[in-house]
């Protein structure tokens, strides 16, 4: 049996699409292994498939903590049989690149982000430029390219000359029968995902002010976490906001149950953003939840085609109460989201999205 490695930097708990890539590469047939490291600390699920090593790092963050992740991923790699690589974003690519290369083995990059132009970096010119040369030097010597957003493959051929194959992180089929819901008497509204620099969640906070009586979950833990309890606390809306910390992925519907509103909205910061196109929005659509995005192009584009919520042009917290207001209480726009998002979540789904990667393994293996 043909063995495959998924290298990552995050403790795979929270990464649902890893878990993806993994279901797919065993219906190929191949024996999958994950390594990732072991912060936050947490009990591993076993049920999940494939293998995992999760890696205890003296670091974790700055450059020591990527410096040894590379370090101990290549050692791992360089002891391990497999066959192909797959490294996810650049944090093991320069690991996964130099075991390949002298094992003379296949790896494909997929990106889920273009790191340089990452929001934390925008302020960091050294940083920056840091990452723009291991991009340049590491990138191109893999076999396959792969990235999330239609806007990342455009970008990644302008300033490296690479034709990249779009993979969205869309997520399996809900085998329950879609059906968003028209009302409700406490509306609620949902964001899930990495509490990290403009993700949109200090404005949704600020919006609650002006929209008495709804509810606003928060689902994800990040570098902006005690930041934005504290907001909520000085705005005096803990009881309208509930931060619940993350949650496996297997555990997200029972906090999507009864929610009339999924937020999907970024701040300008970046190329990174603006070219986005986050897990969650197409998580809300399968789980029956409309949307509200950012007029982005690759954001956008998806709601406006299958008609699964609002746009917004800027995110003044008036104007995104407004919207929400909106989204949760037009009943007209609700039924017509009733047919639509339910007809979305037919092709929206992984199971027609991981064609792409039977193709990828056809050409390398």
């Amino acid at each position: 049996m043909k063995k495959a490695i998924i290298t990552t930097s995050n403790n795979l708990v929270y990464d649902n699409r890893v878990h993806k890539i993994t279901l797919s590469l065993m219906k190929l047939g191949l024996d999958v292994y994950k390594t990732g490291r072991n912060y936050p600390k947490t009990k591993p699920n076993t049920k999940r498939p494939g293998h995992e090593k999760r890696f205890n790092l003296p670091f974790k963050n700055g450059p020591l903590f990527y410096a040894f992740l590379n370090i101990y991923t290549f050692f791992f790699l360089l002891f391990k049989p497999y066959d192909i690589i797959w490294a996810v974003d650049m944090d093991t690519l320069p690991a996964a690149r130099l075991a390949c290369y002298i094992k003379k083995k296949p790896v494909v990059f997929d990106s889920h982000e273009y790191f340089s132009e990452s929001p934390e970096l925008k302020n960091r010119k050294r940083v920056k430029k840091i990452w723009r040369f291991l991009e340049k030097t590491f990138i191109p010597g893999a076999d396959f390219f792969i990235t999330v957003s239609p806007g990342l493959i455009k970008l990644y051929k302008q300033n490296m000359g690479l034709d990249f194959t779009l993979v969205r992180n869309l997520p399996l089929k809900n085998k329950q029968n879609i059906h968003p819901l028209l009302k409700s008497d406490t509306p609620t509204i949902l964001y899930q995902g990495a509490l990290n620099l403009g993700r949109g969640i200090s404005q949704t906070i600020e919006a609650m002010q002006f929209l008495p009586g709804y509810k606003f979950i928060i689902v994800g833990r990040g570098d902006c976490t005690r930041e934005l309890k504290k907001l909520s606390k000085e705005l005096n809306l803990e009881d309208q906001v509930n931060f619940v910390g993350a949650v496996p992925f297997e555990k997200l519907p029972k906090y999507q149950k009864g929610v009339l509103l999924g937020m999907c909205i970024h701040e300008k910061i970046g190329l990174n953003y603006y070219y986005a196109l986050p897990n969650r929005l197409f998580d809300f659509i399968q789980a029956g939840i409309p949307v509200i995005c950012n007029d982005f192009p690759d954001m956008s584009a998806v709601v406006s085609k299958y008609n699964t919520g609002l746009i917004i042009e800027n995110l003044t917290p008036k104007l995104l109460a407004e919207k929400i207001k909106e989204a949760c209480e037009d009943t007209e726009l609700r039924k017509q989201w009733q047919k639509s998002i339910s007809n979305a979540a037919q092709q929206l789904t992984w199971e027609n999205e991981e064609i792409a990667i039977k193709k990828i393994f056809d050409l390398l293996l």
